[in-house]
């Protein structure tokens, strides 16, 4: 909300929900705290005005290793979509989310569940085999019995350490953070006034320490 006198966005009903590639199993819902830390500098490097981001993120965890991820985000118009890699992977990112707010639930394509478990699967993630049924239905049943809440479905899908784990998640909520802030900007009636507007050449969020670049199936930070 950089660039803009808007108050902070009150995010009281907003689900995040998180597969575990390591117990094959969904972990959540837990809330997703308004102001969660780091999200408003990540909002800072992405455009008010553009549909897409593509740049390098860092995050930072205490007393782990600040990692930095190169993301790519999407404004699909009833979804928000960001794909993570990490420097090296193999066999595809580390991880996928998805954001779907509330104020775009009538937008929302009946086979999203199928449509992002195709997504997963054609970007050839090795941990996700035979878990793509367990995936499709808790989203699609999240979809259809929870209908008056933000929805965020964060899906890990490369075999990490468990110190990589935890800040890839921590990563996760900045993002979808982020990401709801971006949205919500790009739907409001003044967005024009940003379309001149230059973007910011760095992509990447100042952090006390440097990142490091890991391989998606690291055994150690």
């Amino acid at each position: 909300m950089y660039k803009t006198k808007t108050a902070p966005i009150v995010r009281c009903d907003v689900q995040l929900h998180g597969w575990d590639a390591h117990t094959e199993s969904w972990h959540g819902p837990i809330p997703l705290a308004a102001g969660r830390r780091g999200a408003h500098l990540i909002q800072a490097r992405m455009p008010t005005a553009h549909g897409a981001f593509q740049g390098k993120l860092r995050c930072r965890v205490p007393g782990l290793p600040c990692i930095e991820f190169a993301t790519a985000i999407y404004d699909l118009r009833d979804t928000g979509l960001a794909i993570v890699h990490l420097d090296g992977a193999h066999g595809g990112p580390v991880g996928i989310a998805a954001v779907i707010p509330r104020s775009r639930r009538r937008l929302l394509r009946d086979d999203f569940a199928f449509e992002l478990m195709t997504l997963i699967s054609f970007l050839g993630s090795p941990v996700i085999g035979g878990c793509e049924l367990a995936i499709h239905d808790y989203i699609d049943e999240i979809l259809r019995t929870e209908r008056s809440a933000t929805q965020i479905f964060a899906v890990e899908t490369a075999e990490l350490s468990s110190d990589t784990g935890i800040v890839l998640s921590a990563h996760f909520e900045q993002l979808a953070a982020a990401m709801l802030d971006w949205m919500t900007i790009r739907e409001s009636p003044d967005r024009a006034l940003f379309e001149d507007e230059d973007r910011m050449d760095s992509t990447t969020i100042p952090g006390p320490c440097p990142p490091i670049a890991l391989s998606a199936r690291c055994t150690s930070v």
